[in-house]
């Protein structure tokens, strides 16, 4: 009986490699809603092609039963191997940027993503870098070196942009609070764990070349082996999302709300209360900034400026504030006793039970139930 050419952890990142796959074909033709949906399929197609790349390269590297040519074997591979490693963190990046906010349009400055891995790839074939180069580290200084620097590089550079993704989940949780009234962040939590695992898969390649380096080839290749079957289950934990939860995502606009002149800001803040106590705009459930500033006849730019700067707070802060009055108000009046707490926060203008809970929590400092009873016995 001949020996097995792919372990069972090789046999975990074959299968990721033809889901990816499988998922880059789905996106790239399934018909996007909108233009950010559009270059979220395609920088998410392209991501999984790339990664594909890098699970099939990494398996051609480290498998000698697989038979290939001398050729592509030192050159080919080593080549394919390089560009993978250093575009899959900027293409995750755009992915998440692209899912999040309306309006990406990439210029020529968004080139300079591309530089890195064009610069290895010119790195390899100036030093002539192979892939025995790569697998050993053992040629001349400058080879040896090289091949350092294309290892602890790519890693290194796929660590930042997938905390660069972080940063932006962060800014964009602070957008959404500051254009809608009612959120959803499980969809963002989700991806938050997802690019945080993925900074983790990453450190993890370096903590695997750091072992070769100075522990051994025999801890770093158990430790190689395992970083499969994490990489199969963070594969598979992309594509899930992938379908079930992005159509899920509300896009914000990207651009910064611009300063209005100082003598202008108390007749927005005019308008802004205005809607609040005339138009009652608080009580509509699904209302977003850019609707409400509508209704007022003020531009939504202005609105915005106008909650941070001189209201001290975003509209999603804001808005729910005043429900959070309303509910009181109405866990106040006798007449409206026979009213479940559901009934309440719905004519409140909460969408949701969980929201309206943790609002009014906060901000009266204890249930809903309790306020009424506590009402209801001062009367």
């Amino acid at each position: 009986m001949g020996d097995r050419i792919f372990n069972v952890y090789d046999v975990f990142l074959i299968i990721a490699v033809f889901e990816a796959l499988l998922l880059a074909v789905f996106r790239m033709v399934l018909p996007a809603s909108n233009r950010s949906g559009k270059w979220g399929s395609y920088f998410l197609a392209a991501f999984l092609i790339v990664v594909s790349v890098d699970f099939i390269t990494g398996l051609l590297m480290w498998n000698d039963a697989i038979p290939l040519s001398q050729s592509f074997y030192s050159n080919g591979l080593v080549l394919l191997f390089t560009f993978s490693h250093f575009a899959r963190g900027p293409l995750f990046y755009f992915y998440v940027r692209a899912l999040l906010f309306s309006g990406l349009q990439l210029r020529a400055r968004h080139c300079i993503h591309a530089l890195p891995a064009l610069l290895a790839v010119v790195g390899v074939c100036v030093f002539g870098i192979t892939t025995e180069d790569l697998q050993s580290r053992s040629g001349d200084v400058d080879t040896t070196q090289m091949a350092s620097v294309i290892w602890y590089a790519s890693n290194g550079l796929s660590i930042f942009y997938a905390a660069y993704a972080l940063v932006w989940l962060q800014k964009y949780l602070q957008r959404l609070k500051e254009q809608f009234s009612s959120i959803s962040s499980i969809e963002i939590s989700w991806l938050m764990v997802l690019s945080g695992c993925f900074l983790i898969s990453w450190s993890w390649s370096i903590l695997i070349n750091l072992s070769a380096d100075l522990i051994g080839g025999g801890f770093a290749d158990a430790m190689g082996t395992s970083h499969n079957l994490i990489r199969f289950m963070l594969m598979n934990g992309l594509v899930f999302y992938s379908l079930v939860c992005t159509s899920k995502i509300v896009n914000v606009r990207y651009s910064e709300p611009k300063q209005i002149a100082v003598k202008d800001s108390k007749d927005v803040v005019e308008q802004i209360e205005r809607g609040i106590h005339e138009l009652q705009l608080h009580l509509y459930p699904s209302i977003n900034i850019d609707q409400y500033a509508e209704k007022i006849g003020v531009n939504a730019k202005a609105v915005s400026n106008a909650l941070n700067r001189d209201l001290k707070t975003r509209f999603f802060e804001f808005i729910n504030a005043h429900r959070v009055e309303e509910a009181k108000r109405l866990l106040e009046d006798s007449s409206k006793k026979n009213l479940s707490i559901a009934q309440i926060y719905t004519a409140a203008g909460f969408n949701n039970k969980s929201s309206f809970h943790r609002f009014f929590s906060r901000l009266v400092g204890m249930s809903p139930s309790e306020y009424r009873q506590q009402a209801q016995r001062g009367k």
